[in-house]
């Protein structure tokens, strides 16, 4: 059986492989903004799911499980995503926004 990683583990191992990493701030629409790029989390992801959304439902609260997302580069500049509990976004679920 294999023991599952502590969130220190988790995040020891992410900043062991990628040369920078950074946390950002994901809105109400499931975006984030880094290194001046808006990025998108798909709605498919639950835990960036926002709940009684503002212009949704009249005693709104923007209620989410996961307010942040860390942002790994590596040397080759491809970034990786995971979530708060350090567990890793399927890249193909986080696009750039188009303009």
């Amino acid at each position: 059986m294999k023991k599952e990683l502590t969130r220190l583990q988790k995040s020891t191992a992410i900043l062991n492989k990628f040369v920078s990493t950074e946390w950002c701030y994901v809105n109400t629409e499931n975006e984030f903004v880094y290194e001046g790029e808006v990025f998108v989390i798909d709605e498919n992801v639950e835990i960036y799911k926002v709940y009684n959304k503002a212009f949704q439902v009249e005693d709104y609260t923007n209620e989410a499980y996961m307010e942040e997302v860390l942002v790994a580069k590596d040397s080759e500049g491809i970034l990786a995503f995971y979530d708060q509990n350090y567990d890793k976004i399927e890249t193909s679920l986080v696009h750039r926004k188009i303009t």
